[in-house]
C-alpha cells in the first residue's frame, strides 16, 4: 500500500505554491561562501528588550513642587529639583525602586532648600526695602 506523494516542491504552472523554490534553484552569491566553497549562515544578533514592568505603587516624584520651586522661589536649587523629579519618573517606569527612592529624596531636599532661599531672600528683599525707603 504506497501513497503516492506530491512532491515537496511543486513547480510549474499547475503548482499549488507558486512562491515555493527548490532548494538546487538556489545560487549563493560568492561573498557568502566560506574558504570551502560552503554556504555560510549569518544570524542577526540578539535583541535584548527590558523586562522591567512599572511599579505598582510608584515613589513620588514631587514634579509640582519642584515647578514652583523653579518659578516661584529658587531657579538653580528648582532646575535641579526638576532634573531629579524626571530621573525618579524615568526609573518609576522602569521598575527600579531604589533609584527612584534616591533621586525622589533628593529631589525633596533640593525642593525644601530651595524654598528656604527663596524665602529668606524675599524676606530680605522686603527688609532693605522698607529699611532704605526710611532712611
Amino acid at each position: 500500500m504506497a501513497q503516492a506523494s506530491s512532491p515537496l516542491y511543486p513547480q510549474g504552472d499547475n503548482a499549488e505554491n507558486p512562491h515555493a523554490i527548490h532548494p538546487d534553484s538556489v545560487q549563493l552569491n560568492t561573498q557568502v561562501l566560506n574558504h570551502q566553497d560552503e554556504p555560510v549562515v549569518i544570524v542577526q544578533p540578539p535583541v535584548y528588550q527590558s523586562t522591567r514592568t512599572p511599579l505598582p505603587d510608584p515613589v513620588p516624584d514631587y514634579m509640582c513642587y519642584s515647578r514652583f520651586t523653579t518659578l516661584c522661589c529658587c531657579i538653580c536649587l528648582g532646575s535641579a529639583a526638576l532634573h531629579y523629579s524626571r530621573a525618579t519618573r524615568k526609573a518609576n517606569g522602569a521598575g527600579q525602586r531604589a533609584e527612584a527612592a534616591e533621586n525622589s529624596q533628593t529631589a525633596l531636599i533640593l525642593n525644601h532648600v530651595g524654598v528656604v532661599v527663596g524665602l529668606i531672600c524675599t524676606g530680605l528683599y522686603i527688609y532693605f526695602k522698607i529699611y532704605l525707603e526710611k532712611n
